[in-house]
């Protein structure tokens, strides 16, 4: 089960009492923290040589080794798709010189993983077939539209508090239907979160924690 409660922060709140209007207006903000069930892992080879062809053949062979022991690892193929591939001749400068010194064949992949308890294990097996590149690991939900709608319910909930909150304080009453309401965050804000990868004897630990789904509305009530 989500872990769900309000977001609070400090926020500006609008009191009109103009032409006999009496308006609240406030900010509500919901929360839905979310266990992610995808991955999605960007790992690469890179290779060097003074000869390019040598230096992409390395590159291929190693990994054609990482794309098949992803395949064995549970790794549809469809998951697995290029995302960088470089040729970039590199250089020294001897006394004021530019010399070349060698390629670089820089190959990246993107790997979506479905199952984020064997997120470790791949990483790991892909470093023992030659990954020695790693752009970055992040963690999602499949379907955070579900849980958006979730956290917009407990916004409006939220700011339906916060007017209460404040006519009290006036000695007055609201309306708990709002006489308008805008939603100022949008479903696709929501965006993966950045995981550190650290290497260690015995194994790559990874901890996914949890992706926290935030809505925002804007809302105004008569009291």
């Amino acid at each position: 089960m989500p872990n769900m409660y309000y977001y609070r922060e400090p926020q500006m709140y609008d009191i009109n009492e103009e032409m006999d209007e009496r308006l609240i207006t406030v900010v509500g903000t919901g929360k839905v923290d979310v266990e992610p069930d995808t991955a999605i892992l960007k790992i690469g080879v890179i290779t060097k040589d003074t000869d390019i062809i040598e230096a992409q053949d390395e590159n291929k062979n190693t990994m054609n080794a990482v794309i098949e022991g992803l395949i064995s690892n549970g790794i549809d193929e469809t998951d697995i798709k290029t995302i960088q591939y470089t040729v970039t001749p590199q250089y020294d400068y001897i006394d004021g010189k530019q010399v070349f010194r060698e390629y670089e064949i820089r190959h990246v992949l993107e790997v979506t993983i479905k199952d984020t308890n064997k997120v470790g294990v791949i990483i790991d097996d892909a470093v023992k077939d030659g990954a020695n590149y790693q752009q970055g690991l992040t963690f999602a939900v499949d379907n955070p539209e579900n849980y958006y709608d979730r956290a917009l319910q407990l916004a409006v909930i939220n700011s339906q508090e916060k007017a209460t909150n404040i006519a009290n304080t006036l000695q007055g009453n609201i309306n708990m239907q709002p006489i308008k309401i805008t939603e100022k965050t949008r479903k696709d804000q929501i965006a993966p979160y950045e995981q550190s990868i650290t290497y260690r004897n015995g194994g790559t630990p990874i901890q996914t924690g949890k992706l926290s789904i935030i809505s925002t509305v804007e809302a105004t009530y008569e009291y």
